[in-house]
C-alpha cells in the first residue's frame, strides 16, 4: 500500500502540473466560475475561454480519480501502521464527500458552459448554487486533511512536519479562504493551488522513507 499510495501521489502531482501549465498557457481557470459574479460577466468567462475550459475540466475529473485513490490507499497504508482508525476514515469519508462535490462542481460549470455557448444566461440561483457547491467542496477537503494531518505518525521530523503543514497550514487556507476580501481571491486561489501541490510533495517524501 505505501508503493501504491506512493505512485499514485507522483501521478496526481502530475496531472495538477499539466493543469497548472493549461491555466497558465491559456488563462482558463476553474476557480473563476466557483464564485458569484453577475449572469452576463459570469456567461463571458465562460465562453470566452470554453475550449480550454472543457481541456482543463477533464484534466480535474482525471485529478478526482487519482487523489481519491491516492487517499484510500495512505488510509490502508496508516491502518498498516496502526494509526486512529477513527481519524484515518473519517479523513477519507470526508475526501470522497469531497470527490463527489468535486464532481457535480465540474459537470455544473460544463452545463452553464453548454448554456452561455446556446446563448442562455445562467441564473441568479444557479450561479449562487456553485458558489456555495464549492465552499462547501472546500469545507469538506478541509476535514479531511486536518485528519489525514493527525494520523501521520510523528516519529520522524519528516512526520512531523507533514502531518503539521496538513493541520495547520489547512486551517490558516481555511480561515483565509472565507475572511479575505474579495478582491484577493485570485491571489488565495493561487495559494491554495500550491499548497496542494506542496502537500503531494511531502506526502512522496514522506512515503519515501516509510517502511512497507
Amino acid at each position: 500500500m505505501r508503493k501504491l499510495a506512493l505512485y499514485l501521489a507522483g501521478c496526481t502531482a502530475a496531472v495538477m502540473v499539466v493543469m497548472a501549465v493549461l491555466g497558465i498557457a491559456t488563462g482558463a481557470s476553474q476557480e473563476l466560475h466557483e464564485h458569484f459574479a453577475q449572469p452576463q460577466a459570469y456567461a463571458m468567462a465562460l465562453v470566452e475561454r470554453g475550449g480550454a475550459l472543457r481541456v482543463m475540466m477533464g484534466l480535474d475529473l482525471a485529478f478526482i480519480v487519482l487523489y481519491t485513490m491516492f487517499f484510500a490507499a495512505e488510509a490502508a497504508y496508516l491502518r498498516e501502521r496502526r494509526q486512529p482508525a477513527v481519524l484515518v476514515w473519517l479523513g477519507f469519508a470526508a475526501i470522497v464527500a469531497t470527490a463527489l462535490l468535486d464532481f457535480v462542481e465540474d459537470h455544473h460549470i460544463l452545463v452553464l458552459l453548454d448554456e452561455a455557448e446556446a446563448h442562455v444566461l445562467p441564473t441568479i440561483g444557479a450561479i449562487a448554487f456553485q458558489s456555495v457547491l464549492s465552499a462547501t467542496k472546500f469545507s469538506c477537503s478541509f476535514i479531511g486533511f486536518v485528519a489525514f494531518g493527525l494520523a501521520i505518525p510523528r516519529d520522524t521530523k519528516l512526520g512531523l512536519g507533514f502531518g503539521m503543514f496538513l493541520v495547520i497550514g489547512t486551517l490558516i487556507s481555511a480561515v483565509l479562504s472565507y475572511a479575505a476580501p474579495p478582491d484577493s481571491l485570485a491571489t488565495l486561489e493561487t495559494m491554495r493551488f500550491a499548497g496542494f501541490f506542496l502537500g503531494f510533495v511531502l506526502g512522496i517524501a514522506w512515503l519515501r522513507k516509510q517502511p512497507d
